[in-house]
């Protein structure tokens, strides 16, 4: 399950996950401790097919499944 919530800060804290397709791209903002990792086979492991988020990249248009660990 993924929770959102509008929230009205803006954490300095955060870096942006740009899109490896494109390079200019951002498809969000994840922690400073966290890492966003490219996924070597191209799809998402067949267990975890339901935790993930799709992304578009407003630059290059492309489409990216996020999954949430």
């Amino acid at each position: 399950m993924i929770s959102m919530h509008e929230t009205a800060s803006f954490s300095k804290q955060d870096k942006p996950v740009i899109c490896p397709k494109c390079k200019r791209g951002t498809l969000g903002h994840i922690p400073v401790d966290s890492e966003a990792v490219l996924s070597k086979r191209g799809k998402p492991p067949p267990d975890e097919s339901k935790n993930y988020l799709k992304v578009k990249c407003h630059v290059c248009r492309s489409l990216w499944e996020m999954t949430i660990k």
